[in-house]
């Protein structure tokens, strides 16, 4: 009798940044202060993400539902009722899509952001410098599921 190991997909090394496909991951970024905006687009670039949208975050308020990046970095360092309902919205399409939030807030802004966000899981900062957003960034792409690794077959072993 003959017992078949069950055949295991191989092991890809360029998935660390990608999703199954083999695309690389598109990041929507959204922030109301333009060097930050442009600092937040560089790293991202440098962590090898496609950049689908990088704009205000009155384009979340004001323009109608808009698609969103495999992550979404978002800054509000204040909350308005406007703001409010834009993070609701972002944090249900978020968590139907699939789509992985960072949020950066002030310690002001931190109980509304964190009220509006209970269904996607964000990664949410307060204050956060620039290695902070990184190490955020690098959190939500060990996350990302086409970059499992597998464990070798005992037929794999021996051989």
């Amino acid at each position: 009798m003959t017992v078949h190991a069950p055949i295991q997909a191989d092991f890809r090394y360029d998935v660390t940044e990608r999703g199954e496909a083999g695309l690389s991951l598109a990041v929507s970024i959204f922030a109301d202060r333009g060097h930050l905006r442009d600092t937040i687009r560089e790293d991202a670039l440098a962590a090898g993400l496609n950049i689908r949208e990088a704009a205000s975050l009155a384009t979340l308020i004001e323009g109608a539902a808009r698609p969103l990046g495999d992550v979404v970095m978002l800054d509000c360092p204040s909350v308005d009722a406007a703001t409010m309902a834009a993070l609701v919205r972002l944090d249900m399409r978020a968590a139907n899509s699939g789509a992985r939030l960072i949020v950066s807030t002030s310690l002001d802004a931190l109980d509304d952001v964190f009220g509006c966000m209970d269904q996607s899981g964000p990664l949410l900062l307060v204050n956060p410098g620039r290695g902070e957003r990184m190490v955020a960034l690098g959190q939500v792409l060990a996350r990302n599921d086409g970059s499992r690794l597998r464990e070798l077959s005992e037929e794999d072993r021996v051989m």
